[in-house]
């Protein structure tokens, strides 16, 4: 089985934006050498949102749990790096084994975002995947796809070869071991979708035609024999019976985000009339409080994360959260490590809770009144009215908040200039209170998206707001607000929006536009900086297909494309909540409601709405392999940063070195006050690209530790590329780091398999390795005098292909010898050539030993 080695991969990484992107390694990845089944995890957008979902992180995990399954992660490469790969000839590959796509046995991806979709097939293709289903024969890969977008699966069926609908925990291994046995029997693969497509939760589009309903309508979908069709999502009774993971992948780089999350509820029982995810993650079910704490300290514990999260729809409805939160926080306070709350609602943001997320630092904190009358509130069935968001934003304010970020949506049904004037008056009153209570103008982080009435919703029959309309409305918004310099206006692409409302109710026709627009070059299109509509324009046009028929009202007694998927909620309650959504008429919460006087669903059976008081062990005490110090103490640590590590940026490197003393169990000091810092120093950051083959950082303690512990524990959990040399402790009486710095030493190696020795021999070919030496040699020792700081260049002694120099400190500034190299040289990326060989100290420390004060 091919694999990509690293000298070929560091030449692809070459000039490639943030290319920690690509080279796996992370702390707790599983990489196995041996399995009756290679799975790919594929996440159709970067590596810093597909690392962020915390779907993609259970699935792994529970996959790798089995040992005759190896689940490794393929990401969407950025623009450069898909460049690259073509350019080169590579396909692309996995982060674990670095082997190709097409080599895997299965493909999951992960559909959270139709405007994911262009992505998938880059993915697909860079990867040596036919495209479409259709074309895919015996020897290629099995193609899936499961998340929520899924829920409509028409716009791109031609693409997959199955689906999985609903909860993936249970049915993914099953599908994976049922393709084993299958395979193994010699069976067809379209023997196995057959199979499969009896199975609860699974589509298989292959096995289905569409069919006209009416002019400008969409295409429905049947069985081709004609039998009607329907699909059950897949539906776990109890989160606590499959337990989540603790063992989570740490990234390198920074990510959207970067901690420790564990989901303890799934579905929401509040019914927004406009939010998909009530309906596709319907029922609401908790995971025990006991095992959320016992897996979130462990998760910390073994990750390093310094913020951790638990994640729910409706957080606030979580019923044992107010314990969880004590306890965790008795646990995290003293390690500096944060707590923070996703999707809380106003009215459950108490006093007790903030005085909780504040025992560490101020998390972000987000309120999300969708709508800005009453109103316009209980005809979208959000369950806050105007005076529970002034007192949570004043709950805020008192506890030192300063920033609050407030989301709204314009578009909704029925919405007129009254709830527009309603979303501005709710901000201004938001602003008095900030004034008030902080004597100062607070922040505000102003979001406006676009309404889209999506599938499995009662507003999924409603039309969505044209272009000219939504941009009126934002326009309206933005003159009345803009005089506030401190609100910040975060405004959504219309034209984005547009777009994913037409994927998002659409149907088959749309799998040949898809095709059209990505063989055009659309690629990442929920991004601004890449999203071209014209594109998309251009290829409706081709394709004869006017997009708008897809955001126009719909008949609620015709079919929808996606009317054969079975969520568990009714279409008549669907239609229920519609009518009551135009009298403005409020539902209660399912919390609040009796399941047989509701009827609106078919998992009365497994809902349960009251839980008994959960009894949650405290935590054992931490056996710390040190003793207290008499005040603190400095450490000086020595470290390599080689191979794939030299990859990471500087504040990357900083976060992983942060996680690995806290992996390590070494308790260090951080700063005061509301945002507490790990107090550590490092001298002028090593450019991205070079090796580091002595470098320093300083970290402070008030423990005394056995110098050789620290050093093996730091290695055992730093990633590939890192290496602890030695540990020196100082006192805080001596001069602090940064002033102890006189110089460093760099090298350059002429023919180290990087660009340089390639274009050196391009202009001197007839020049002996030794001639070319020393000719590079004398371009560079004339430049001397052109460099402030740079007081020598020399041939190594020991090695007849590599170049230093020395170069003193000139205050805080950081030398940057790859400019002179490429100046000089006139060459490109001389950076990936040079290692910075050490760190010069104004006083003699043995950085080859540990050395006790």
């Amino acid at each position: 089985m091919e694999r990509l080695t690293d000298s070929a991969l560091e030449k692809l990484l070459v000039g490639i934006q943030k290319p920690g992107r690509y080279i796996g390694g992370e702390w707790n990845a599983v990489k196995k050498e041996k399995a009756d089944a290679r799975v790919a995890l594929a996440f159709p957008d970067l590596y810093e949102v597909g690392m962020s979902h915390i779907g993609q992180r259970i699935l792994y995990h529970i996959l790798n749990g089995q040992p005759d399954i190896a689940c490794e992660r393929v990401f969407a490469p950025w623009i450069d790096f898909e460049k690259r790969l073509r350019e080169s000839g590579t396909p692309l590959f996995s982060l674990e084994s670095r082997i190709p796509l097409s080599r895997f046995d299965l493909i999951g991806f992960s559909l959270l975002y139709e405007l994911n979709y262009t992505n998938v097939l880059t993915i697909l293709d860079l990867g040596g995947v036919p495209l479409l289903s259709c074309d895919r024969g015996e020897e290629t890969p099995f193609v899936i796809a499961g998340g929520p977008a899924a829920f409509n699966p028409e716009p791109v069926a031609g693409i997959f070869d199955c689906f999985v609908l609903g909860d993936g925990e249970e049915v993914f291994p099953d599908l994976v071991h049922h393709f084993i046995r299958r395979r193994k029997e010699k069976a067809s693969k379209s023997k196995i979708l057959e199979e499969l497509a009896r199975w609860e939760g699974i589509y298989v589009p292959a096995l289905t035609e569409t069919q006209v309903t009416g002019e400008n309508e969409p295409l429905a979908v049947r069985r081709k024999d004609g039998a009607p069709l329907t699909v059950r999502k897949r539906v776990i009774a109890s989160l606590s019976d499959v337990p989540f993971h603790d063992k989570m992948i740490v990234p390198n780089i920074e990510i959207v985000f970067d901690r420790a999350v564990i989901e303890v509820a799934r579905g929401c029982p509040q019914n927004c009339r406009f939010c998909q995810a009530t309906n596709i993650y319907f029922p609401p079910r908790i995971r025990d409080a006991e095992n959320v704490v016992d897996t979130m300290r462990a998760a910390v514990r073994d990750s390093g994360f310094e913020d951790s999260s638990l994640a729910a729809l409706s957080i606030g409805d979580y019923p044992h959260l107010k314990d969880v939160m004590s306890h965790l926080m008795d646990d995290f306070a003293a390690d500096r490590i944060s707590l923070s709350l996703s999707s809380l609602r106003p009215k459950n943001l108490s006093a007790e809770m903030t005085e909780q997320i504040l025992r560490v630092r101020k998390t972000g904190l987000t309120l999300v009144p969708e709508a800005g009358t009453d109103r316009l509130r209980r005809v979208i069935n959000k369950d806050m009215d105007r005076d529970n968001i002034l007192n949570a934003a004043e709950t805020a304010f008192t506890n030192g908040w300063r920033l609050l970020k407030l989301y709204f949506m314009i578009g909704l049904p029925s919405e007129t200039r009254e709830d527009l004037d309603g979303i501005v008056d709710l901000v201004q009153s938001i602003i008095r209170i900030g004034y008030d209570k902080l004597k100062k103008a607070p922040q505000i982080n102003l979001s406006v998206s676009s309404f889209i009435p999506k599938p499995h919703t009662p507003f999924q029959w409603e039309a969505m707001d044209g272009e000219a309309v939504l941009r009126e409305k934002r326009r309206y918004l933005f003159n009345r607000l803009s005089k506030y310099r401190f609100v910040r206006f975060k405004r959504h692409d219309i034209k984005n929006s547009i777009l994913e409302g037409v994927f998002s109710r659409g149907d088959r026709r749309l799998n040949s536009v898809l095709l059209s627009a990505w063989k055009k070059g659309a690629r990442f299109d929920g991004w601004n900086e890449t999203f071209d509509f014209g594109i998309w324009e251009e290829a409706f046009r081709k394709e004869n297909l006017d997009f708008s028929i897809f955001l126009h009202e719909r008949d609620p007694g015709r079919p929808l494309p996606w009317d054969f998927i079975e969520t568990g909620m009714t279409r008549g309650h669907l239609l229920r909540e519609r009518d009551r959504a135009y009298l403005a008429e409020t539902t209660p919460s399912c919390l609040e409601t009796l399941c047989a006087s509701c009827r609106g669903c078919c998992f009365s059976s497994i809902y349960r709405k009251t839980y008994p008081p959960p009894s949650i062990p405290e935590s054992e005490a931490k056996k710390r392999h040190s003793s207290p110090a008499d005040g603190e103490v400095r450490y000086l640590v020595v470290y390599s940063k080689t191979g794939m590590a030299r990859f990471l940026g500087h504040r990357d490197m900083n976060r992983l070195l942060q996680r690995a003393l806290r992996r390590a169990d070494i308790p260090s000091s951080f700063s005061q006050g509301f945002h507490p810092k790990m107090l550590m120093t490092h001298p002028p950051a090593l450019p991205l690209g070079m090796e580091g083959k002595r470098e320093l950082f300083e970290f402070r303690s008030e423990h005394l530790f056995d110098l050789d512990s620290i050093r093996d524990g730091l290695n055992a959990v730093l990633p590939n590329g890192f290496q602890v040399i030695g540990i020196h402790p100082y006192s805080l009486k001596d001069k602090i780091f940064p002033d102890r710095l006189k110089g460093f030493d760099y090298s350059l190696d002429l023919f180290s398999g990087f660009p340089v020795p390639t274009l050196l021999s391009e202009t001197s070919d007839s020049l002996s390795a030794g001639k070319l030496k020393n000719e590079i040699l004398e371009k560079l020792e004339q430049a001397v005098p052109l460099y402030p700081g740079l007081i020598r260049i020399e041939a190594s002694p020991d090695e007849k292909t590599r170049l230093l120099f020395s170069w003193q400190c000139e205050g805080d500034r950081a030398p940057r010898p790859q400019e002179m190299v490429e100046n000089v040289l006139g060459i490109r990326h001389a950076v990936y050539a040079m290692a910075r060989e050490r760190i010069i100290l104004d006083e003699e420390f043995s950085l080859d030993q540990n050395r006790q004060e």
